[in-house]
């Protein structure tokens, strides 16, 4: 296992790999373990600077979704195609989903998601726009203001560089 911490525009961030993709990606209020990267997480941390200076709309860096269920896998790939730049509510992102009266089935999905950013949760708010949760720094509740920040950043940032 594989493993980085890096900070960025968008707060300190630790990321997992394999060895041939990520496997996990989250913030954290401090480093704790010392960096043991690899060519993936390299790349995967300058998709974020690129990503950053609103070079990058998208990620092309190899991830893996095996700890995940399938369900929750058909629910990050269409989480995966909200796009760059918009919000949708949990309501429309089930819509998407083709499972309309599951928005909470869609929340529960943005809540597990292994590698946001890369699967980008952050763009899935509440109906009427307000932000809803996130779990960015996992230790805090998604519903902590650290949290919260850090998803009004990125849909800041996204909105920024349409």
């Amino acid at each position: 296992m594989f493993i980085k911490t890096e900070s960025t525009d968008f707060g300190l961030i630790t990321m997992t790999s394999d060895g041939d993709a990520i496997t996990n990606l989250t913030w954290v209020e401090e480093k704790s373990t010392p960096d043991h990267s690899n060519a993936i997480l390299d790349q995967a941390f300058a998709e974020i600077k690129e990503y950053a200076m609103g070079a990058r709309k998208a990620f092309t860096v190899p991830v893996s979704l095996e700890s995940c269920s399938q369900p929750l896998k058909r629910w990050l790939e269409v989480l995966r195609s909200v796009p760059y730049g918009t919000t949708v509510s949990y309501a429309e992102l089930a819509k998407m989903a083709k499972q309309p009266k599951a928005p909470r089935s869609a929340g529960s999905a943005c809540a597990r998601n292994p590698i946001p950013i890369i699967y980008p949760c952050h763009r899935v708010t509440r109906s009427g726009g307000k932000l809803g949760n996130f779990g960015a720094i996992r230790n805090l509740s998604p519903k902590d203001q650290k949290n919260l920040n850090i998803k009004a950043k990125l849909i800041a940032h996204e909105h920024t560089h349409l």
